[in-house]
């Protein structure tokens, strides 16, 4: 009888422990995930495009700046909304995970369409 208790205990403990996606309410102030997905793919570009730089030792901090502020005025965004989106998905993990999916397919596609246009 003690047994099946503590299995009964067991199972039920894992069942409430289980993975239950619950919607997050993205607040109107923070960059939506579509929107964040196009951005973070043209910081990871500039990212590429400042490490480039970097190799032909030229002075990055002017790109860098030149680079983030172009993305952000691009994408119609202030600082502060970046900076306060990226720490609303920092404490909100699994809604970055499901952003940074789309950011890698995203990457993917462009690198694709890069590594095409060198083979013509």
């Amino acid at each position: 009888m003690l047994k099946r208790t503590i299995v009964f205990c067991f199972l039920v403990f894992l069942i409430s422990c289980g993975s239950r996606d619950k919607e997050t309410k993205i607040p109107d102030t923070i960059i939506q995930p579509d929107q964040m997905v196009l951005v973070l793919v043209d910081f990871h570009l500039a990212e590429a495009a400042i490490v480039d730089v970097q190799n032909k030792k030229e002075d990055v901090n002017q790109y860098t700046n030149y680079f983030y502020n172009s993305i952000l005025q691009k994408h119609n965004i202030s600082r502060k909304k970046f900076s306060e989106s990226i720490s609303f998905y920092n404490k909100n993990l699994k809604e970055f995970q499901k952003i940074y999916k789309d950011v890698v397919v995203e990457l993917s596609k462009t690198q694709s369409r890069i590594i095409s246009k060198k083979l013509k």
